[in-house]
């Protein structure tokens, strides 16, 4: 069993990684965004096919990540909580933000409906954009 600063400072450590994760996913789809608006259309159907699978491969990889990464903050989040209701723990402050009513968070799975939604957006307008009539 890990004491109470072991867990105070994983969970730190595991919403640090989440958010530098997160932060990179956020940064491929908004240089996918970028480059679909200003080169999409100048693209033929063979670099066009290239630039979207090396994008979804590196999309669907940071996905997997960002929710094994945030089931496994859920997880020590109900650990935690559970740890937080005993009589000799400091950790009573972090349990009602973490892990609701006991149970398990359902963080993860909003994280990977967000991720997916923005990945299949991107996907999206990248062929919006290379059907737009330039001037």
């Amino acid at each position: 069993m890990m004491t109470d600063y072991e867990l105070a400072s994983l969970f730190f450590t595991i919403m640090e990684a989440a958010q530098a994760t997160f932060a990179n996913f956020l940064a491929i789809i908004s240089g996918m965004i970028a480059v679909s608006y200003f080169f999409a259309h100048k693209l033929d159907r063979t670099l066009s096919a290239l630039l979207l699978i090396i994008f979804s491969l590196f999309s669907l990889g940071f996905i997997n990540e960002l929710f094994a990464v945030y089931s496994d903050f859920a997880r020590l989040g109900a650990q935690i909580s559970a740890q937080g209701q005993l009589p000799d723990t400091g950790l009573g402050w972090m349990g009602p933000v973490i892990a609701g009513a006991g149970g398990l968070a359902p963080v993860p799975w909003i994280i990977l409906t967000m991720t997916g939604a923005s990945y299949l957006a991107t996907i999206w307008f990248f062929f919006h954009a290379r059907g737009m009539k330039r001037e």
